[in-house]
């Protein structure tokens, strides 16, 4: 029941940074490759604050500015590079931050990572109003916060936003003709990626009791391109959906009978097969020709 409940929580505080994501690059065809150097900012600002002052709060506001200030810088860039100049860009940062992370020794601890995080102190409250166990008490809560979001993302797709966004990803040219800000979209489509990338760094750390640079690597940027291509780039239930499945398909992969250092490759084969498949499937979606006029 343990690994149920295991699966439940970890497809729930990883759809608040994918939708976000799925929003930037799905949605918008903005060639954004650092979501995680977002997360790394969002995490590392929340839970060195909360052990400094062990106020949840207060941590959580330092990790929202700083994933904030970030996600203007990346949005800044967008506007003023060609998309693959932004690609390299916003990659490279992400890269360059985990660089930082393990370097810094004194403030992130390095390689270490930040032990004992401590989780909400309403989840101590749930367990005992409502007799639940403290996973299922967790996953209640991922669960509710992952609702929330993904009823936000919903209606922003479905605004003046998305379709903003949409016309903006054919041909910002003629989309500006029209009246389409893109500066204004971008601002807003950014900023909501760094809310869900906060969002599932500060869930996440919890459930793991763990800050560790490794959750920030290159191999979790591909699990996030591969949901959002496999799912249908800036659809947002096809999103949830190739989550749900890649989710169960990667911790399934836990019970195959292979020693780990075969295992390990195995899995980024499989997932880089999947990735590659689905890119050749949707490569009109994720590469539309621009509207001429």
């Amino acid at each position: 029941m343990n690994f149920f409940w295991h699966i439940v929580i970890v497809i729930a505080v990883s759809l608040p940074n994918i939708l976000g994501f799925n929003l930037i690059f799905g949605k918008g065809k903005i060639f954004h490759f650092g979501p995680l150097g977002i997360s790394i900012i969002a995490a590392y600002g929340t839970f060195i604050t909360l052990m400094n002052t062990e106020s949840y709060l207060l941590g959580m506001l330092v990790g929202l500015t700083a994933a904030l200030a970030l996600s203007m810088i990346f949005a800044w860039c967008s506007l003023r590079l060609e998309q693959d100049g932004f690609g390299v860009i916003s990659l490279a940062m992400h890269l360059g931050l985990l660089v930082v992370v393990l370097n810094f020794q004194s403030l992130t601890r390095g390689a270490l990572g930040i032990p004992r995080v401590p989780r909400f102190p309403i989840l101590g409250m749930m367990e005992q109003g409502l007799a639940l166990s403290s996973m299922e008490a967790f996953a209640l809560l991922s669960v509710l916060l992952s609702l929330g979001w993904i009823a936000i993302m919903w209606w922003i797709d479905r605004g003046p936003i998305g379709r903003k966004l949409k016309a903006l990803s054919e041909f910002h040219q003629s989309a500006g003709a029209l009246g389409v800000n893109r500066t204004r979209v971008h601002i807003i489509v950014f900023a909501l990626g760094a809310v869900g990338a906060l969002l599932t760094n500060v869930l996440f750390h919890q459930y793991l009791g763990l800050v560790h640079p490794n959750d920030f690597s290159f191999t979790a940027f591909i699990f996030f391109v591969t949901v959002v291509v496999a799912g249908g780039p800036g659809s947002v239930f096809g999103a949830i959906l190739a989550c749900i499945l890649l989710v169960l398909l990667r911790e399934g992969l836990r019970f195959v009978p292979l020693p780990a250092d075969i295992l390990g490759p195995l899995r980024l084969m499989f997932f880089g097969l999947i990735l590659f498949t689905a890119v050749w499937w949707r490569r009109d979606t994720l590469f539309p020709k621009q509207r001429m006029v």
